[in-house]
């Protein structure tokens, strides 16, 4: 059979482990040069007892992300020379089984918007901002990634409950950078319906999803539950550590995003993160996602964003210079 539904997991054979797209997109760039693609199957136990296992294929995940030249977002789809089993997670029907008309209690706008979502490659109905401390995760026995890092655990093993369970119909994330893909692709394939958008952010409650994100040049001091953007350049390394300069200012001051050595260190996607930062000499400027405050630092009177957590970061790059 045929699935249904967006595929928001897959199997990797050489890592051994179920990966979301953001994961897959880790794990990619954290192995040595020169890398691999993954080969994926489907995630569900019922397909993975078939004598042919179907593949799913994954795409754009081998990608950077830029500001200019937007592709679509790295995403799973299904591999049309595979048949599912019937119980398979992807080929149960969505919770709306695909119909057109309106759900009980819909407006005529919501009925619109929600069809239209259906051009998506993907959706996020839940956001998990990543508060609890990365857990340590012991590399299987196939794992190709470098000697210096381990797979991001965006896994239904031993990465947490960001994903929900099998037969939960909505889609969890914990990761920032699926999220702005996500806010770009709708922004862009909605248009006027993108107002009508909303998300389940934990802490705060459905909101529209336009209203989650907000430019460093409207922020203010020490006001958080925003994933605040910005474009500026990398001011100066600090060890493995940087400080970002916006170009914007925050409240009529230069404003800063610092990610101190110790951070850089110590959590697993720092290759990944290096990798974008070390495009600095061949781009205009890079373009930072964050979610975090801004504070005064009284000793040089500017407003100073701490990232102690790289998985509240996310970073587009800009165009190449000229």
């Amino acid at each position: 059979m045929r699935t249904k539904r967006r595929i928001t997991r897959a199997y990797c054979v050489e890592l051994g482990e179920e990966l979301t797209i953001g994961g897959a997109r880790q794990a990619y760039f954290n192995q040595n040069q020169p890398r691999s693609r993954f080969l994926f199957q489907c995630s569900s136990p019922e397909c993975r007892t078939l004598k042919v296992i179907p593949k799913i294929t994954a795409v754009n995940y081998d990608i950077h992300p830029t500001d200019t030249a937007r592709v679509k977002s790295p995403h799973y789809k299904d591999n049309e020379h595979y048949a599912h089993h019937a119980e398979c997670e992807w080929v149960l029907p969505d919770e709306d089984e695909g119909s057109d008309a309106p759900l009980p209690g819909e407006t005529e706008l919501q009925t619109r918007t929600r069809l239209a979502k259906r051009q998506l490659t993907s959706i996020i109905d839940i956001f998990v901002p990543p508060t609890l401390p990365e857990q340590p995760v012991v590399r299987p026995p196939r794992a190709v990634l470098s000697s210096e890092d381990e797979a991001e655990p965006n896994r239904r093993r031993g990465g947490g409950g960001a994903e929900g369970t099998r037969t939960e119909r909505k889609h969890r994330s914990g990761d920032l950078r699926e999220l702005v893909d996500y806010y770009h692709d709708t922004r862009e394939a909605l248009k006027d319906l993108f107002p009508e958008v909303t998300i389940n952010v934990t802490g705060r409650g459905e909101i529209p999803l336009r209203s989650y994100f907000k430019k460093v040049a409207w922020a203010r001091p020490n006001t958080a539950g925003y994933v605040y953007s910005g474009g500026g350049r990398i001011e100066r390394r600090e060890g493995a550590g940087f400080v970002f300069r916006f170009f914007d200012k925050v409240a009529d001051k230069e404003a800063f995003l610092h990610v101190s050595d110790e951070v850089m260190t110590q959590h697993r996607s720092r290759r990944y993160v290096n990798e974008l930062l070390d495009q600095a000499r061949l781009v205009r400027y890079f373009t930072f996602y964050f979610l975090g405050v801004f504070a005064h630092h009284e000793a040089s009177d500017t407003m100073v964003a701490q990232v102690t957590d790289l998985r509240c970061l996310a970073i587009d790059l800009g165009p190449l210079r000229s």
